[in-house]
């Protein structure tokens, strides 16, 4: 008898995809509060901080057991359940999310499906590129797929829309260089990896 291995895998497929035909294109119109979110680890412990700047700082902690494998392409599984709960009680206009939009072979990153999940704006700003390739167009290198512009590469760094943005407003966002909430939600999320115990 053959065991099947791969068919949790398939099913995720499977929920990226419709996820990915919930995602909206608007334009933010105003933001007084980002928010940033990264998870950091030590050994199987996961650490999600949540920082929001804008009238006054803000922040969340969230520590907890991380089971679900790294997998390339279903990240969300691994670190969008603990990145959630340090979202919990915090109010912004647009959340920064460590991790690919759109810019996602199923069009389906960890910034989408959070973004879709919690109805709140998001980008996802990743450290590589998933898919696609790099085109420079006046002055701007694009992430383009099978002819559609996904993102955008700033630096070292691939910006692409979650949910609820436009790629203008991924634009906009990317020319001041990588995001101090993200820069401090990875910093809080070191420092309290620490202090784990495992």
């Amino acid at each position: 008898m053959k065991i099947e291995q791969d068919y949790l895998v398939k099913f995720l497929y499977l929920v990226q995809n419709l996820i990915s035909k919930e995602v909206k294109f608007e334009k933010v119109e105003k933001v007084n509060e980002m928010c940033g979110v990264d998870v950091a680890y030590q050994g199987e412990i996961g650490v999600a901080a949540a920082v929001c700047n804008g009238r006054e700082r803000r922040e969340n902690v969230v520590i907890g057991k991380v089971s679900f494998p790294y997998v390339p392409g279903l990240l969300f599984m691994r670190e969008a359940p603990i990145m959630i709960k340090a979202l919990e009680n915090l109010d912004y206009d647009l959340l920064l999310v460590d991790g690919h939009g759109i810019a996602h072979p199923r069009r389906s990153g960890i910034a989408t499906v959070i973004g879709v999940l919690l109805n709140k704006p998001t980008i996802g700003v990743a450290k590589s590129r998933l898919i696609g390739e790099e085109v420079v167009e006046g002055g701007i290198t694009y992430i383009v797929d099978k002819g559609e512009k996904l993102g955008v590469k700033v630096g070292k760094y691939y910006y692409s829309p979650g949910n609820l943005v436009t790629l203008q407003d991924v634009l906009n966002l990317s020319e001041g260089g990588y995001p101090s909430v993200l820069r401090e939600a990875d910093k809080l999320s070191k420092k309290y990896k620490k202090g784990v115990n495992q």
